[in-house]
Order: structure tokens, then C-alpha cells, then sequence
């Protein structure tokens, strides 16, 4: 009684098998509107990307097909023979062996899948011989592209997205598809080679590595490529990437495994960011004669940093480099901003040939010193160095640097008096949070136009900053211990602002003072 059931299953599973390999009888149909008619939802026969519908047309040939949201659809869809572009999305379809029928296909899309495919694709793929554009993506089963894909010599754009058990790409077979100008490999958990024949895609412009199980990365010779992501590959641990003549922009983050990295001979690189790659130590970065930005951040373990020989270079910004202890510049001759911030282990910074240089932010580093390689730096204007512990300055900061313009030092460890001799080129001087005493000498910053000093120890403002009255336009020296202020102060001609909130000034005399200041066109508080 046990062996009867056991055969009927038997007999079932075998039709089901015929079923699957024969093919579809596309005769029985009228035309290509009674094909989709028979599906067992509405379809539109106005072309939508977001709704399950058809374009065709004065022949009532279907040229494209989208299915969104809609499960199980008839098989029927592969008598589409004149079928352009197919878009399955959220839908339960199996991939047949008929697929074949599609010989006029340009662009298949496959994304979530319901785990209706197979862990393998037929081999009837490699026959859809007009296919330019690919996308695979949210299929659950998946694990490789069959070897037959090497027949797909027009595909252009090829996309494998967040397929978690997806492990292999036919070596070989890829390297045939040398017109692909798109590739994304993304959400890949298994996959751990990039095809060594990647370096056949002559016309490759845009490559996409994102989370992956690679650990070992070298891109070479691809000398169309102009787009690169490496992005949260997390054991990747070498990455090489030389000979890119046309390579533009290139973004490397959150790999978090990432030791080693080599750039060489990218002759046209413009944008190089770096982020997040927390094992990553040491930087070496040379000759790169067309990048124009960099950008490194949130690199816990970096170290070293050496860059030289930049003919373009414009602007370099450094963040949140926490162990960073040297940074070498060398002959980079256009370079005018450098940004250097959160970077508390920073301890030799060496500047050499760079004649361009007007920014330079060193922010949040804990520099103790003076760093003597930014007298180097002829051309500076604007210097920033918040948040450090500074408590001295060169002697020779103005004949150093007699372009200098903006200084800003608020939150150092300034003491006593200001700085003397006096920086008679400075336009902007920012002093709060720190613990000066004294601004006695101000009178000699000839050129002064903006001056903060809030959150010190100042008990008074010198007469002597009356010589300042053609030039100071705004004052602010909040938190202080400010007991009285200059009447004559109402008469300088050029200030406009003068803020002395949150001292010891006594009532009375805030009263007079702001009856003295009302005649004036100066806004101040006190």
C-alpha cells in the first residue's frame, strides 16, 4: 500500500521535469496582446516603470514588458519573440530554457525574485544575442552566471546586486564581453575573486566593487575608466590601481581590512576619496598629475601620510584621522587649501614647494608647537589652528608670512598679554577660549579689522586702541573681566559692532555706556 503513493509522486515529479524542459507551444496564441492577456493580473497597456505594463506596437508587437508587484505570471511571456525590454520586479518567474525566444532583447531586469530561480541560470541566457544592459538583484538562490554569458558580446551595463549566496563569475567567459562601458558587483557576501580577465574591458568607464568578500584587489590597464567605488569590502586588504589613463574619480570607504593601497600612473585623476578604511596605516601617493581633490577621513590607524608631485592638486582635506602622526607635502604648485582636523596624534608636519598655499586649517590636531614648516608657506592668508595647545607663537610670524590675513586661535593655551611683537598685516585675529590678560600693544596691529577675544581674562581695553579707529570694524570680547570701557571708544570711526557682554561692568555704568553708544552708529552691547 506504501509503494503506490511513493510511484504516483514518482510519475508526478516526472511530468513536472518534461513540463520544465519542453518548450512552450507559442502557436496556440493569436498575437502578442492575447500572450499577455492570459496573465492572471491587469495589465496596463500604457508603459509605466512602477505598475505592470506593456508597450507596443502598430503591429501589436509587445517591445516592452514591465511586471511590478505581481506574482506568478503566466510562462506564456517567453512567446514574446519581439520582446526589446523585460523589467521583473517582486514577481515569481522561472527562468526557462525559452528565454531563448527573446533574440531581440536589449535590457533584462530581474530584482526580487521571491526565490522562484534556481541556484543556476540556463544556459539558454548566452543566446540572447542583442542583450546590451543586465541587472540581477535581490535573487535569493543564485550563486553564479553560467559559462554561456561569454556569448553576450553586446552587453554593455552589467549589474549584480545583493544576491547573498552568489559566489562566482566564469573567469573566462566575462573576459569575452569586452564592449561592457557598466559593471556593479554590490552586496556579493561569497564573492571572493574579481575576474583576473577584468583587465580586457577597453571600455570600461564605470566599476563598482561594494560589499564583497574580496580580499585583493588590482585594477590595471583599464584605460577607459573614468568611475571607480570600492566601497565596504570587508576583508579587502590590498588594493592596486595603476595604468588608469582616463580615471577621474575614485572613492575607497569603509573597508575596514584595508592595509595596503598603491595608486600609480592615473594621468587623469581629479577626485581621490578615501574614508573609513580603519586598518588602513600608511598613505603613499605620487605623481598624479591631474588630481585635483583629495579627501581622507575616519582612517583610525593611518599614520603616515607622503603626497608629492602634484602638478593640478587643489585642495587636500584631511578629517578625524585619529592616530595620524606625520603628513609630508613635496611639489605639489597649484595647491592653495589645506584642511587638517581632528587629528590629535599629529606630531611633524612638513611642507616643501608649495608656492600656492592661502588656507591652511589645522583644527583639533593637540599641536603643543608651532609647526615651523608654515613659515614656508609664503602665500598664506588664512590660518586656522582651533583647538589645540598652543600657548606661543614665532617671533617672526609677520616677516614670515606678510600675506597673512585671517588668524584664528580660539581654544589654545594663550596666557598674558598679546602677541608682540605685533602682527601688523593681520586683518582678523580670533583669541576667545583662552587665558589672556592683556591686550595692552594692540595699537600697533596696523591693519586690524576684526577682533574676538571672548572667554578670557581681560580686566581692560588699552586707550591705545584708538589708533585702530580708521581700520577695526568689529570688536567681541564677551566672558571677560571687563570693569569699564573707553568712552572714547564711540568715537572710532570705522567700528560698527562692539559686543562686551557678561562682564564685571557695573549697572550704572552699562546704562551710561549704552547712552553714549546710541548717538553713535556703532550696535554695540555690554
Amino acid at each position: 500500500m506504501k509503494i503506490f503513493p511513493l510511484l504516483f509522486v514518482l510519475y508526478l515529479s516526472s511530468i513536472n521535469v518534461q513540463i520544465n524542459n519542453a518548450e512552450i507551444d507559442c502557436t496556440i496564441y493569436d498575437n502578442d496582446l492575447d500572450i499577455i492577456n492570459i496573465n492572471p493580473f491587469y495589465v496596463s497597456l500604457y508603459l509605466s516603470l512602477f505598475s505592470t505594463s506593456v508597450k507596443y506596437d502598430e503591429t501589436l508587437h509587445v517591445t516592452e514588458f514591465n511586471i511590478f508587484n505581481d506574482a506568478n505570471p503566466s510562462s506564456s511571456i517567453y512567446c514574446l519573440k519581439n520582446l526589446q525590454r523585460l523589467q521583473l520586479s517582486n514577481t515569481n518567474l522561472t527562468i526557462l530554457p525559452d528565454i531563448k525566444n527573446f533574440q531581440k532583447l536589449t535590457s533584462l531586469s530581474i530584482d526580487i525574485d521571491n526565490g522562484t530561480i534556481d541556484q543556476h541560470l540556463p544556459s539558454e541566457l548566452g543566446q540572447l544575442i542583442s542583450l546590451s544592459n543586465l541587472k540581477l538583484s535581490n535573487i535569493k538562490n543564485l550563486q553564479d552566471l553560467p559559462n554561456e554569458i561569454k556569448y553576450l558580446i553586446q552587453l554593455q551595463s552589467l549589474t549584480l546586486q545583493n544576491m547573498p549566496n552568489f559566489n562566482k563569475i566564469p573567469d573566462e567567459s566575462i573576459g569575452k564581453l569586452t564592449n561592457l562601458n557598466t559593471l556593479t558587483l554590490s552586496g556579493l557576501p561569497y564573492l571572493s575573486n574579481i575576474p583576473s580577465t577584468m583587465n580586457n574591458f577597453q571600455l570600461l568607464r564605470q566599476l563598482e566593487i561594494t560589499r564583497t568578500n574580496v580580499d585583493n584587489l588590482q585594477l590595471e590597464n583599464l584605460v577607459s575608466l573614468y568611475d571607480l567605488k570600492i566601497t565596504y569590502n570587508l576583508i579587502l586588504q590590498t588594493i592596486q590601481i595603476t595604468n588608469m589613463l582616463k580615471l577621474y574619480s575614485i572613492d575607497i570607504e569603509y573597508n575596514n581590512e584595508l592595509l595596503t593601497l598603491i595608486l600609480q600612473n592615473l594621468s587623469s585623476l581629479l577626485t581621490l576619496t578615501i574614508s573609513s578604511n580603519t586598518e588602513l596605516v600608511s598613505l603613499d601617493i605620487e605623481n598624479l598629475s591631474s588630481l585635483q581633490t583629495i579627501s581622507i577621513s575616519n582612517s583610525a590607524q593611518l599614520k603616515n601620510i607622503t603626497l608629492k608631485k602634484f602638478s593640478r592638486l587643489d585642495s587636500l582635506q584631511l578629517n578625524s584621522l585619529s592616530n595620524l602622526e606625520l603628513i609630508s607635502f613635496e611639489n605639489a604648485p597649484l595647491l592653495s587649501t589645506i584642511t587638517i582636523t581632528s587629528s590629535p596624534r599629529l606630531k611633524t608636519i612638513s611642507f616643501l614647494d608649495l608656492p600656492s598655499i592661502k588656507n591652511l586649517d589645522l583644527s583639533g590636531c593637540q599641536l603643543t608647537t608651532f609647526p615651523e614648516s608654515i613659515l614656508k608657506l609664503k602665500s598664506l592668508t588664512k590660518l586656522v589652528m582651533t583647538s589645540n595647545q598652543l600657548s606661543a607663537l614665532p617671533l617672526t610670524l609677520s616677516t614670515d608670512l606678510p600675506y597673512l590675513q585671517v588668524l584664528n586661535l580660539v581654544n589654545n593655551k594663550f596666557q598674558e598679554n598679546i602677541f608682540q611683537p605685533p602682527l601688523v598685516y593681520i586683518r582678523e585675529l580670533y583669541l576667545s577660549n583662552n587665558s589672556l590678560t592683556s591686550i595692552d600693544g594692540i595699537g600697533n596691529y596696523k591693519s586690524l579689522q576684526q577682533l574676538e577675544l571672548n572667554f578670557n581674562k581681560i580686566s581692560s581695553i588699552p586707550l591705545e586702541i584708538m589708533k585702530l579707529s580708521s581700520t577695526l570694524t568689529g570688536i567681541t570680547i564677551n566672558y571677560n573681566l571687563l570693569n569699564r570701557i573707553p568712552y572714547s571708544m564711540a568715537n572710532m570711526r570705522s567700528l560698527k559692532t562692539f559686543f562686551a557682554t557678561n562682564n564685571n561692568i557695573p549697572n550704572n555704568e552699562r546704562l551710561y555706556l549704552y547712552s553714549l553708544f546710541n548717538k553713535s552708529p556703532i550696535k554695540a552691547t555690554f
